[in-house]
């Protein structure tokens, strides 16, 4: 069978811990429900506005509404398959090893399924043939393929709605593109990022958070690869596809109306609840504008 991938952030002009299982499960919110939120969290959206080698200067796309979305058929969590895996491969720092547990932290709030970190492996030696040096920075990097079609498929648990590599190693997708930043299918639940780009987060306080954010975005982003959701074109969204790190900053923490309608929708997850739990989270990390912001949507669903 053919296989679809979606890719986030590329420069195209070249042990065993878990978190909290235990987000209830509020009443289900019907499709007529969903539809008529969207319009309520508009106003926290801009629209999309294209710059020179932006994503969709570079690749144009046609989006995807959250209508066409239910339409198609899309890969969702089951019964037997209900748990996001995160392996982490490779050799992490301390404070690497923090922001990956957070990100496992806010997936849970995000897409309100079980998250579970597996310990971390170190990373095997690469084929040749899935490896080369950066034309332009120099460094070693590892083709995706290596990742998603060698690799993570083996390493598949059972119960996996979603399989989640993180590595610190650079990456890329193919000969024509400088680098990616993560990379994951639309059918066969697994996907791949690299942390190599987002910055030091032992540097200082601001590298930190910089960092915590670039790497949820990108995590959370992947994610919604893996339950069939495709590059948002509407609004500035978490599910945009980004083309370098202006644009990636350009991006909020959140997807748009027409993605959050995605979400209620194949997780079976209240708007309410979802704004709710994410706005506890930033909370937590001392994120207050965000939290304020995830609060003040809660309110506008709310009403």
């Amino acid at each position: 069978m053919k296989k679809f991938f979606l890719l986030i952030l590329c420069l195209a002009f070249w042990g065993g811990c878990s978190t909290d299982n235990s987000i209830p499960k509020s009443q289900h919110p019907s499709v007529e429900e969903i539809s008529q939120l969207k319009t309520k969290v508009e106003p926290f959206f801009k629209p999309m506005q294209i710059q020179p080698y932006d994503w969709l200067a570079t690749f144009p796309e046609n989006g995807q509404t959250y209508e066409e979305y239910i339409n198609s058929s899309p890969t969702l969590p089951t019964p037997q398959r209900n748990t996001i895996y995160i392996q982490p491969i490779g050799e992490f720092s301390e404070t690497q090893k923090k922001v990956l547990q957070l990100t496992a932290d806010y997936m849970k709030a995000f897409y309100n399924l079980p998250v579970r970190m597996i310990q971390i492996k170190p990373l095997s030696e690469v084929p040749r043939e899935f490896q080369r040096k950066n034309p332009q920075d120099k460094q070693i990097q590892i083709k995706t393929a290596y990742f998603l079609d060698k690799l993570l498929p083996k390493l598949l648990p059972d119960d996996a709605a979603a399989f989640i590599c993180f590595t610190n190693y650079d990456l890329y997708p193919d000969e024509s593109m400088n680098f990616v930043f993560g990379q994951a299918t639309l059918q066969e639940r697994v996907g791949a990022w690299s942390l190599w780009r987002f910055g030091n987060p032992d540097k200082d306080q601001k590298e930190y958070k910089l960092f915590l954010e670039r790497t949820l975005k990108v995590a959370m982003h992947e994610t919604g690869h893996m339950f069939t959701m495709h590059h948002c074109t509407k609004y500035e969204c978490l599910m945009s596809g980004v083309n370098h790190l202006g644009e990636l900053s350009r991006r909020p923490v959140d997807v748009c109306p027409e993605c959050m309608a995605k979400i209620a929708w194949g997780m079976k997850y209240q708007p309410t609840e979802r704004y709710r739990n994410l706005s506890n989270f930033w909370q937590k990390e001392g994120f207050e504008h965000l939290s304020k912001e995830f609060s003040e949507k809660e309110k506008a669903v709310s009403k």
